[in-house]
């Protein structure tokens, strides 16, 4: 069934991306083509894009690989929002929202996703498992 402005419920995304700095343009070129074509604007699908690529980045630059050297990355559509997930096998650290306005390289990525998500967490339980949802519409 497909939402009124959004994408079809059930699009859904697995990846499994090495524990490498090159996965988050993976990840971001898979969001962009999941998205392409739906009826999302193009600033919505950027957002989801960066998104993406900001979770992804963080967990290769602060968690670890889970036991096989990779990290989890998956996206579905519901209900007019995308929720995503990342996971890695990283369980220390502090989690710190930097500030968007600051001109820093680095520091800004999990601002982004708090600036751009309806709601974000992080379970710590088992390894670190990042959720942000988008809204689609």
């Amino acid at each position: 069934m497909v939402t009124s402005g959004g994408a079809p419920d059930g699009l859904v995304l697995h990846l499994r991306l090495d524990h490498d700095p090159r996965a988050g343009g993976v990840a971001r070129a898979a969001v962009r083509e999941l998205l392409d074509g739906q009826r999302t604007s193009n600033e919505v699908r950027q957002d989801a894009a960066l998104v993406v690529y900001e979770l992804i980045n963080n967990a290769v630059t602060h968690g670890a690989p889970e036991a096989d050297g990779r990290i989890s990355f998956s996206c579905e559509v519901v209900e007019e929002t995308l929720v995503v997930i990342v996971s890695d096998g990283g369980s220390g650290g502090r989690v710190a929202v930097g500030d968007l306005d600051q001109e820093a390289a680095h520091g800004r990525g999990l601002a982004i996703v708090e600036a751009l998500s309806t709601s974000w967490s992080v379970d710590r339980t088992e390894g670190t498992i990042v959720r942000a949802i988008l809204p689609l519409g």
